[in-house]
């Protein structure tokens, strides 16, 4: 053994090699770093192999080592194992194909010491004497086909792991297309230098340079383990993970350089992955330095000119190999709770709104109660009369902003009727044409073939009033106001983004104003009730409330699209209905009329409007006895049924509520009419209580006069249905 001038050169590239394998051992978790270390390692071996074959100075030395270098038949096994676990393949289906491809380079290392005896590598080797120190010994040999059938083998392996990277080049994200260029580069170099060594064209005669060709090699893996992260991921499994996710993904190493970055990413940050790959993360995506910690941040990005918010969650890989930055778009997600949270308050609003409207009905039934009273007394002097029209008036205006309020809180007594929306829209125009000034042009764009729809007229044509007059506010008056109809199939997408909508097929009603638009504050209290932004004195707060009343109550839903000085429009979607709606069948009158004095029992647990009935009924007539509640009421009737000719009971009271009492009532056997009193408009379960077998023989709203009151009573014990 000698030196010569190639022993530090070889030295280097096994240092570089082994360097190399010491790299890719750490990045082991990954698939392929196993493989891809030992393929390394063996590089290491088949460089010493060299070193030591070039430093012989006899001829069985030489000789040893020669069959020492047939070892480098496992290279070739190690490269192939190394690209399928990089191409994403099993380890049980490596295993297997590496077993059954290193048979051959194993048997043929085998008989490499068994040469001498079947001449199947090499014929003879005859060596030269060394002339001067460090010269390398001259060794004539004739190649034996055993020889060239293992080159060929060892290339055909070397050939199957290049097609196996470049079918996968062109999968992987271009991130990922660098790495494996500069792989494939690296494994080239050696392999021609081979190459040429085997067809005698080498620059040192004698000499084969693929060994010194892996320290090229060893700088091209150095770039792709550094610049690309070699081994960092895995591409193939990247690929179908990373790059399929909607959510943005950046991949840091553990000194906080951003090593990966998906498209979708790129599309959020407005980056090129070739741009930003190796860079200080904070530097990409500042941000970044405030999620470290462990709470979730939130930001926003303009995409496509509109602005989205995303929640960036940073979270550490295993083994401290680095940290994977999320960014979510929650966007869809705000929106819709913003829409539940305003779905939610609505519909709290919506039972404040009803309490209060129900107990201002009882007030109110005391005020125009005892003005009835006072108007029916004799002698009346006339300097009274007017006051009295006058807070009667008030009273009744009073009267029809509960109303709204009922509606609002979807405890109305709508009436729906089968209609065609043009057709209505149209005429409550031409019933408000004094409203609309003439320097606002109303735009008309109705669908021909318009569905039908299932709505109360009188809420429809107060839908359209408020809509109108809002919009008329809005422009200040003057501007286009433009009212569409059309019809529209709601499909699984628009659901998603609107949580009050729902499938199917639905008439579109629009309403739009060239106004100043609206700013997202006011937008969200829109339809609350008593919110108003026109000046003290121009509105009540009640309209939209009751347009978004109307609305709930026909099955339907409203959206508003608008923008601070880009006017506003509403859309209204209301439920296609096939059918006209079925009359209901006439009532048969009783038999029995009203004769004589008839007793009435008055259910009510408030007292103010007990004793008010009870005057009004004595003065009408009518016997009357009263009990303040529901167990009252009962133990009257069981006492003796046949005294009451009629039960008028109030539907909310505390214990045992109206409809308790009703069914109790009929359970007893008691069947004469019963009238039901309620603060709440007919709607609901109070509409079920009228309108069902055995039920109540008709309402009376609150407030009530003592000639209402009187009408309602007569009519009931004439056997007339009023609902």
């Amino acid at each position: 053994m000698q030196a010569t001038p190639f022993t530090l050169p070889l030295l280097a590239a096994a240092a570089i090699s082994a360097a190399v394998a010491v790299l890719a051992w750490r990045r082991r978790p990954s698939r392929g770093a196993r493989a891809f270390s030992a393929t390394m390692s063996l590089v290491v071996l088949n460089i010493l192999v060299s070193l030591f074959l070039l430093g012989s100075t006899t001829l069985d030395s030489f000789l040893f080592w020669v069959k020492m270098s047939f070892l480098g038949g496992a290279l070739s096994v190690a490269w192939l194992v190394f690209t399928l676990r990089y191409d994403g393949r099993s380890l049980r289906d490596v295993t297997r194909i590496a077993a059954f491809a290193a048979v051959e380079p194993a048997v043929v290392f085998v008989l490499a010491w068994f040469n001498d005896l079947h001449h199947l590598l090499w014929t003879q080797a005859v060596a030269a004497p060394i002339t001067a120190p460090g010269a390398l010994l001259r060794v004539d040999t004739r190649l034996g086909p055993l020889f060239w059938v293992w080159s060929a083998y060892q290339y055909a392996l070397l050939l199957s792991g290049v097609v196996i990277l470049l079918r996968g080049l062109f999968r992987v994200p271009s991130a990922y297309r660098g790495q494996t260029v500069a792989v494939l580069v690296a494994m080239a170099v050696p392999w021609t230098a081979n190459v040429l060594f085997l067809v005698g064209r080498t620059p040192v005669t004698g000499v084969d340079l693929t060994p010194f060709a892996f320290a090229l090699s060893g700088i091209a893996l150095f770039l792709a383990l550094y610049r690309f992260r070699f081994l960092d991921l895995v591409p193939i499994p990247r690929s179908l993970v990373l790059e399929a996710s909607p959510n943005g993904a950046l991949v840091l190493d553990s000194q906080g350089r951003l090593v990966d970055i998906n498209a979708a990413a790129e599309a959020i940050l407005g980056c090129s992955a070739r741009d930003v790959l190796g860079a200080e993360g904070t530097q990409v995506l500042p941000a970044l330095s405030s999620a470290a910690s462990g709470t979730d941040v939130e930001l926003a990005f303009v995409r496509d000119g509109v602005e989205r918010s995303y929640d960036l969650h940073v979270a550490p890989l295993r083994k401290r190999m680095g940290k994977l930055a999320l960014l979510v778009d929650v966007t869809d997600r705000k929106r819709m709770t913003t829409r539940l949270l305003q779905a939610q308050k609505m519909d709290a609003l919506g039972l404040m709104a009803g309490g209060i409207a129900h107990d201002f009905n009882n007030l109110l039934t005391g005020i125009l109660g005892n003005l009835s009273i006072v108007r029916d007394q004799a002698g009346q002097p006339d300097s009274i009369a007017e006051p009295l029209a006058q807070a009667e008036q008030a009273a009744r205006q009073a009267a029809g902003l509960t109303h709204n309020l009922l509606t609002f809180s979807l405890n109305g007594s709508p009436a729906p009727t089968y209609v065609n929306l043009s057709q209505s829209v149209d005429l409550t125009l031409q019933s408000i044409a004094e409203l609309v000034p003439p320097s606002v042009t109303i735009a008309r764009d109705y669908t021909p073939g318009l569905w039908n729809v299932l709505i109360d007229q009188v809420q429809l044509g107060q839908l359209v009033i408020n809509l109108v007059v809002n919009a008329r506010d809005a422009m200040n008056g003057a501007g286009t106001l433009t009212i569409r109809t059309s019809n529209v199939d709601v499909d699984e997408w628009f659901v998603q983004a609107h949580p009050d909508a729902r499938p199917g097929e639905h008439v579109l009603l629009q309403v739009t104003d060239t106004g100043g638009g609206m700013t997202d504050t006011v937008r969200q209290h829109l339809f609350e009730p008593f919110f108003t932004t026109k000046p003290v004195g121009h509105g009540t707060g009640l309209g939209l409330a009751v347009v978004y009343g109307a609305v709930q109550q026909a099955g339907g839903w409203i959206t508003v699209d608008t923008a601070a000085g880009e006017g506003t429009t509403f859309s209204t979607y209301l439920p296609r209905c096939r059918e006209p709606a079925k009359a209901r069948a006439a009532q048969e009158p009783r038999t029995q009329r009203t004769q004589g004095h008839k007793t009435v029992l008055v259910v009510d647990d408030e007292e103010m409007i007990l004793q008010l009935t009870r005057r009004m009924l004595e003065r009408s007539g009518y016997k009357v006895v009263t009990a303040a509640d529901g167990p009252s009421a009962v133990a009257v009737i069981q006492g003796n049924p046949a005294a009451v000719d009629l039960v008028l009971l109030d539907m909310t009271m505390p214990g045992m509520t109206g409809d308790q009492v009703l069914r109790e009532l009929r359970r007893l056997g008691y069947s004469a009419p019963v009238l039901i009193s309620s603060g709440y408009s007919l709607g609901g379960s109070i509409q079920d209580l009228v309108r069902g077998p055995g039920g109540a023989d008709g309402f009376l709203p609150k407030p009530y006069t003592m000639q209402e009151l009187s009408e309602a009573v007569c009519a009931a014990l004439g056997g007339v249905r009023t609902s």
